[in-house]
């Protein structure tokens, strides 16, 4: 068996752009690159032409961490948008995705659709879960064709139900979070779990209002409880800012 071509980190780069819609400009404004060096760099694969800080910083900008190896960030979800339209080529469109597989190993995926009917042609929407995974794929496509993402495409996956439609529902709110690419970690989890909520926001407020709870209550309770602790900060290096808060200092210390 032939082994896999590895993929370059240029290559990498053009990829998860196309996905992600970045172009060379946004790329270049935000990671702090000389557009014509990433530019040199992405096409020419002039490797001296961007410093390997800058590269880190590009791949970290598409979603990458590269503390152990390559691998999606875990702390995000990851949007992937793919065009698949009339004249174009099926085959072409998914491309990128399979040569991306290696960083989804092991991974479920399932469609995705409101618990309320649509009567208007909506993008395909699908979620590939796995360990630290989350991705959801926006799929563009002509009403006249069918979306291709599926196990053939993501390599080593599998489909998380056997149901004939491969597809699950998000209630309103989630699917309007996922909708405007608003969508956090939890609420994917909820969503490819299936986790029913028991009890909303407007329930809290009314048990609040009936015990006389305030929300500055709330909210001290859910930092107290669910907060980062602050017990290890060095309260010798901050910058003072409006309103009593302090702008904490990152201090890099060289090792010896």
């Amino acid at each position: 068996m032939v082994a896999a071509k590895r993929l370059k980190a240029n290559e990498l780069v053009i990829m998860l752009s196309g996905l992600l819609h970045f172009d060379v400009t946004l790329m270049a404004r935000v990671a702090n690159v000389p557009k014509r060096n990433l530019l040199s760099w992405l096409y020419a694969g002039k490797k001296d032409n961007l410093r390997l800080q800058s590269i880190v910083s590009l791949l970290t900008l598409l979603g990458l961490k590269l503390d152990d190896g390559i691998r999606l960030d875990d702390k995000r979800v990851h949007f992937w948008q793919i065009s698949d339209g009339l004249f174009s080529r099926g085959k072409s469109a998914y491309e990128t995705i399979s040569k991306l597989s290696k960083l989804m190993p092991g991974c479920m995926l399932t469609r995705v659709s409101p618990a309320k009917k649509r009567f208007f042609p909506w993008p395909d929407y699908f979620l590939i879960s796995g360990a630290n995974v989350r991705v959801v794929v926006v799929v563009n496509k002509s009403i006249l064709k069918t979306a291709k993402i599926n196990p053939e495409v993501v390599k080593g996956a599998c489909w998380r139900d056997d149901n004939e439609d491969h597809t699950i529902t998000a209630n309103d709110r989630l699917w309007a979070n996922m909708v405007e690419k608003d969508l956090t970690t939890y609420e994917f989890d909820r969503i490819f779990g299936q986790v029913e909520e028991t009890v909303t926001w407007t329930d809290i407020s009314l048990i609040a209002r009936e015990f006389g709870i305030m929300p500055q209550q709330v909210s001290e309770w859910i930092m107290e409880s669910f907060g980062e602790s602050s017990k290890d900060v060095d309260e010798d290096h901050g910058i003072d800012i409006d309103g009593g808060g302090r702008l904490l200092e990152l201090v890099h210390r060289k090792a010896a």
